[in-house]
C-alpha cells in the first residue's frame, strides 16, 4: 500500500531541480491562465503544450502537461465566478454559487473558497492515486457499459435541481439538451439524424454547447442592460480575508468530505469525467445541508463541494492509463500521447520499467497542487480588476474569446456557429424562464448515456438478457438506489422548497414546445431501430412535460395564482441593444474568414464598443481610448496564442 508514497519520496531529488521546478511553475501560471479561457478546457490546454514536450526528456515533459492539466481544472472556475462562463465542463457547479458571490461583491472571497477548496481536494486525489492505484484500478474495470449508463443516469436526476424554481421547465431543458445530444451520426449504427443542414452533420459538441449556451446569453445580457455608467459590482475589501476564508473552508469537513470522495469515485470511472462530479457532489452537498434554499443564492458551500471535487478527479482519472493504459478521461488520453511520443508505454509494467519517471511525474501532480493553491490566491487579489471591467468591454470580450475558444477545438469554423445559434436560443429561453444548466447536463450526459445504452443492449440481447444486464451486480443496484433516492429527493425538495409561480407566457411556451417535439419526432427518418430509441424517448418526454405544463398554466389563470412579473418583466430589455449586438456579430462571423480572426476581432471590438452606448458623446469623446483597448486587447491573444503556442485561428487576407 506504501510503495507508491516511498517510490514518490525517493525520487523527489529528480523533481527539485531548477530546470524540472521552472517548467511546473511556468506549466501551473500557464494552466491557471488557459483554464480561465471560454471553451479551452484541460484537453484543449494539455494538448497546446504536447508539442513542446517534444524535445524535453520524457519526466519533464510530463511535468509540464500534468501542471497545466492540474492547475487548468481550478482556472476554469475564475471565468465561471467572474463573468458567469465556466472556463469548462468541469466548472459548470462552480458558478451557481460563485457567480452570485461575485455578484453580491465577494468575488475575492468566491476565488480564495475555489483554490482552497481545489488544493484539498487535489491533494485528497492525489493521495488515493499514490496509496491505492492498483486496488482501484482493478475497480475501475468493473465499470462495463451498464455502469456507466447509470452513474450518467445519475447524473442526469439532478436536472430538476438545476433549474430557475420552475421544476417541469428544468426538466424540458434537460430534455431538450440530451436531444441536442442525439444530433448527428449515431454512435453505434453510424445513421444521421436531425440533421437539417450540413453544418449539423458533425453533431453538437460539448465546448460548442457549453460556450453557447452559457458565454452568448451573457454577453447580450451585459449588452442590453448597459447604460451611461457601468452596471458595477460592490467591492467589499476586507482586510484578513484569506485567512478567514480559510478557516471557513477548513470547517467545511462535511463538504470537502463529499465532494473529494465523490470526485475520486467518479474520477476512475472511464469515460465520465469532471463535469459529473461538480455536478454530483454539488447535489449531495446540497441534499445533506441544513440550509439547501441557501445553495445557487451565493453560498461558499457550493463553491467549495464542486471544485473540491473537479480536482479530487485528476489524480484518480489517471490510474487506469497508468496501471491499464485504459484512459479515463479525454485529458488523460491526450497525456498517453505525451507518454507515447517519448516511447513509454502505460501498463501493468510502467512502474517496473520507468520508476523515476513515474514516480517524479506523481510527485510533479502533488506539487502542481501547491503551486496552483499559491498562485491561484495571488491572482483571487486582484480579481476586483475584472469585475471592475466596463460590461461593455465585457460583453464584446466574452464574444470574441467564445469564438476564439471554439474555434481552436477543432480548427471548424462551423462550430462556431452552431456556438452562436445555440447561444441565441438559450439567450431567448432564459427570457421565459428556462436555464442553461440543466440544458449543458443533458448535452454532456446524453452522450454517455446513449452511447452506453447501445453497447449493453447488444451484448444484452446476445446474452443473458436485458434485465440481467442492466439490473443485476453490486455496482449496477448501488447506483440505481441512488438515481432513485435523488428522484425522491429532488420531487420533495421540489413540493417544500419555493416554487415559481406559472406565467402566461408559459402558454406560449408550452405550446411551441409541443409542437416542436411533435415536428421533431416525425421528422426522425432512420432504418435502425436502435437509431431512434434514445430521439424518440427525449422528444416524447419533452412532449409530455411540455402538455404537462400548459395543463398547470391553465389552471393557475382559473386559480389567479400567476405571476405577473415573469417573462413579461424580463422581456422589457433594450431591444436596440440587441439588434446591434446581434448584426455586429453576425458581420464579424462573416468576415473572419475573410479578413483574418485577429484584425477582425480588433475592428469588432472598436465598433461594438463605439456603437453599443447609443450614445454621441460618448461615441465621439472616447475614440482613443477604444482604439487602444482595442489593439491591445487582441495583441495579447496574438502573443499568447500565435506566437507563443501557434493556435491556429480563422485566417484571412490579413491576419
Amino acid at each position: 500500500m506504501f510503495d507508491g508514497l516511498i517510490g514518490v519520496v525517493s525520487h523527489l531529488g529528480n523533481l527539485f531541480t531548477l530546470y524540472n521546478m521552472t517548467i511546473l511553475v511556468l506549466g501551473v501560471i500557464g494552466g491557471i491562465i488557459l483554464g480561465a479561457l471560454p471553451g479551452v478546457s484541460p484537453t484543449l490546454a494539455v494538448a497546446l503544450l504536447v508539442p513542446f514536450t517534444f524535445y524535453m526528456e520524457p519526466a519533464s515533459g510530463l511535468i509540464l502537461l500534468g501542471s497545466v492539466y492540474t492547475s487548468s481544472v481550478a482556472g476554469g472556475a475564475i471565468s465561471a465566478i467572474l463573468i458567469n462562463v465556466p472556463g469548462a465542463p468541469a466548472n459548470i457547479a462552480t458558478l451557481l454559487d460563485g457567480y452570485p458571490m461575485a455578484r453580491s461583491g465577494r468575488a475575492e472571497e468566491a476565488l480564495y473558497t475555489c483554490f482552497i477548496s481545489s488544493f484539498i481536494g487535489g491533494l485528497f486525489g492525489m493521495v488515493i492515486m499514490i496509496l491505492l492505484t492498483l486496488p482501484l484500478a482493478e475497480f475501475a474495470l468493473k465499470f462495463r457499459s451498464t455502469e456507466i449508463f447509470w452513474v450518467a443516469i445519475l447524473g442526469l436526476t439532478v436536472v430538476a435541481g438545476l433549474g430557475t424554481g420552475n421544476m417541469i421547465k428544468a426538466l424540458i431543458s434537460g430534455a431538450f439538451g440530451i436531444w441536442l445530444s442525439t444530433i448527428g451520426s449515431n454512435p453505434i449504427t453510424g445513421e444521421f439524424r436531425f440533421v437539417f443542414h450540413d453544418i449539423l452533420m458533425g453533431g453538437i459538441n460539448i465546448i460548442p454547447a457549453l460556450i453557447g449556451l452559457f458565454a452568448i446569453p451573457q454577453a447580450f445580457s451585459l449588452a442590453e442592460s448597459y447604460g451611461a455608467q457601468r452596471t458595477a459590482f460592490k467591492i467589499q475589501r476586507e482586510k484578513g480575508l484569506f485567512g478567514k476564508t480559510f478557516i471557513k473552508v477548513i470547517k467545511m469537513f462535511r463538504v470537502q468530505t463529499v465532494g473529494s470522495i465523490v470526485g475520486s469515485i467518479v474520477g476512475i470511472i472511464p469515460g465520465v469525467g469532471g463535469q459529473v462530479s461538480g455536478i454530483v457532489a454539488y447535489d449531495q452537498v446540497k441534499k445533506i445541508s441544513k440550509h439547501p434554499d441557501k445553495f445557487g443564492t451565493g453560498i461558499p458551500d457550493g463553491v467549495a463541494a464542486a471544485e473540491s471535487a473537479n480536482n479530487a478527479m485528476v489524480g484518480p482519472s489517471l490510474i487506469p492509463l497508468l496501471t491499464l493504459s485504459v484512459p479515463g478521461s479525454p485529458t488523460a488520453a491526450v497525456l498517453l500521447g505525451g507518454l507515447l511520443i517519448h516511447g513509454i508505454f502505460p501498463g501493468p509494467d510502467l512502474f517496473r520499467l520507468h520508476p523515476a519517471i513515474v514516480h517524479t511525474f506523481i510527485g510533479s501532480l502533488v506539487m502542481a497542487q501547491i503551486g496552483m493553491f499559491f498562485f491561484g490566491t495571488i491572482i483571487a487579489r486582484y480579481s476586483n480588476w475584472v469585475v471592475r471591467v466596463p460590461d461593455i468591454y465585457m460583453s464584446v470580450s466574452i464574444i470574441i474569446l467564445a469564438t476564439f475558444g471554439t474555434y481552436c477545438v477543432s480548427n471548424n469554423f462551423q462550430d462556431v456557429i452552431v456556438m452562436f445559434g445555440i447561444g441565441l436560443i438559450m439567450y431567448l429561453g432564459d427570457k421565459f424562464g428556462f436555464s442553461a444548466l440543466p440544458v449543458v447536463m443533458g448535452v454532456i450526459l446524453g452522450v454517455i448515456a446513449e452511447n452506453n445504452f447501445l453497447k449493453a443492449y447488444l451484448i444484452a440481447g446476445a446474452g443473458d438478457g436485458f434485465f440481467a444486464q442492466f439490473f443485476t451486480g453490486g455496482i449496477n443496484v448501488i447506483v440505481i438506489l441512488l438515481s432513485l433516492f435523488s428522484v425522491a429527493y429532488g420531487i420533495y425538495s421540489g413540493m417544500k422548497g419555493k416554487k415559481a409561480q406559472p406565467q402566461r407566457s408559459d402558454i406560449i411556451v408550452s405550446v411551441i414546445t409541443f409542437v416542436v417535439g411533435i415536428s421533431l419526432l416525425c421528422s426522425l427518418d432512420v432504418e435502425d431501430p436502435l437509431s431512434s430509441i434514445f430521439p424518440d424517448a427525449t422528444l416524447l418526454v419533452m412532449v409530455f412535460l411540455s402538455g404537462l405544463l400548459f395543463i398547470m398554466t391553465i389552471m393557475a389563470i382559473k386559480k389567479k395564482k400567476v405571476s405577473t412579473r415573469g417573462a413579461e418583466g424580463r422581456l422589457a430589455f433594450s431591444r436596440t441593444r440587441v439588434m446591434i449586438t446581434m448584426v455586429l456579430a453576425v458581420v464579424y462571423l462573416s468576415l473572419l474568414d475573410i479578413s483574418g480572426f485577429y484584425f477582425t476581432s480588433a475592428l469588432f471590438f472598436f465598433a461594438f464598443a463605439s456603437i453599443i452606448a447609443l450614445d454621441k458623446q460618448y461615441f465621439f469623446d472616447h475614440i482613443r481610448s477604444r482604439v487602444v483597448t482595442s489593439v491591445c486587447f487582441v495583441a495579447v491573444l496574438y502573443v499568447i496564442f500565435n506566437v507563443v503556442l501557434k493556435v491556429q485561428t480563422p485566417t484571412g487576407f490579413l491576419f
